[in-house]
């Protein structure tokens, strides 16, 4: 079985902004339920295990949640306001299509976009920022509006999927939801064929804001390892300084390896080792400080870190781009990882 478009596709489109991201769990809980033991916590984070209950712990971890935005106010006119959940670029939201998820179904909206026949020249091209902005849902009213959506609803881009070309996909939340395919697929590889190693996999929530997810759990999980899997930024398109970057990535060129302040060396050069073994490319990014995801937590763990990333076009936009050959590479490179772990790291015998 090779890449699942489908799971990645039910993944992408389920609605699961930060502080909202149950519907993409149960997704994830769908897909394991049937050979991973679950289990999950108060804000949301599910933990899914498969293989020896003793051994080495390995954990691969990747964020559930979205950017998006919040209902925050509906003027008499019923016109609604917001405000971002994570980085929303607010360049990006005029005239957009929008869904607000209201409790009784989704809610489609447009972002109002004052033409530029009435716009003063000196003001033409310039977005507003997101407290000049709102949402135009057709209602007459206040009172209307409130009919159908309530304050603190989540908002998210409108949900598509595209196919653009053989194995490449662009949709909204591909951060990091491929992250989750990556590591969901690699728990069940390693299912069907596990090591000495318990794989527990992460499906953590609120990374785009403050990672309380990750943080929640860093004391309670005592793996021997964890990996972290988001995304990051591709430099094979137009408008790319690659040396501002931080380095070349590629789609196509496989999941990207970080070495540095995000990644145990050690740990890092088993799993350039494994690549080598299994017949998977990755791609080797410089880490100079902080990595910005859920490894900032993790690490506070005092586990032999990874940082990991499958590479994407376009961060934090309607329409991100990825491969489904670098999702499935990574999926690869973490169950056979967990099968070799135990041959470097045990459980309170780990030294630099």
């Amino acid at each position: 079985m090779g890449f699942d478009v489908e799971f990645f596709r039910a993944l992408c489109l389920a609605p699961g902004p930060t502080g909202f991201e149950g519907p993409v769990q149960r997704v994830v809980r769908e897909r394991v339920g049937g050979f991973a033991e679950m289990q999950g916590d108060a804000l949301g984070d599910l933990l899914a295990a498969a293989g020896p209950a003793v051994g080495p712990g390995f954990l691969a971890a990747a964020h559930a949640d979205q950017i998006g935005l919040i209902v925050t106010y509906v003027d008499e006119h019923g016109f609604v306001s917001f405000e971002r959940i994570g980085g929303v670029d607010h360049q990006v939201l005029p005239g957009r299509d929008l869904v607000i998820h209201a409790s009784g179904g989704p809610v489609e909206g447009v972002v109002g976009r004052r033409p530029v026949h009435f716009t003063p020249k000196d003001e033409r091209g310039k977005a507003p920022e997101v407290h000049e902005q709102f949402i135009d849902i057709g209602a007459g009213n206040r009172e209307a509006a409130l009919e159908r959506i309530a304050i603190g609803d989540p908002i998210t881009f409108a949900p598509r999927f595209l196919e653009l070309s053989d194995d490449m996909y662009a949709t909204q939340a591909a951060d990091d939801r491929a992250g989750v395919y990556a590591v969901a697929r690699a728990l069940e590889l390693y299912a069907a064929s596990p090591g000495a190693a318990r794989f527990v996999a992460f499906s953590t929530v609120q990374e785009e804001s403050t990672s309380m997810g990750a943080r929640a759990q860093t004391l309670q999980q005592r793996p021997a390892c964890v990996v972290v899997v988001d995304v990051d930024f591709a430099t094979d398109h137009p408008g790319v300084d690659v040396k501002k970057a931080g380095g070349e990535v590629k789609l196509g060129g496989g999941p990207v390896l970080f070495r540095g302040t995000g990644s145990n060396s050690r740990l890092f050069d088993l799993a350039r080792e494994v690549a080598a073994e299994e017949g998977v490319d990755v791609q080797v990014k410089a880490a100079p400080g902080r990595m910005s995801t859920d490894a900032d937590e993790l690490m506070a763990a005092g586990a032999a870190t990874l940082s990991l990333s499958v590479p994407l076009r376009y961060m934090h936009s309607p329409f991100e781009v990825v491969r489904g050959i670098d999702m499935e590479a990574a999926a690869r490179l973490l169950a056979a990882l967990a099968r070799r772990v135990g041959d470097v790291f045990e459980p309170g015998r780990f030294v630099p």
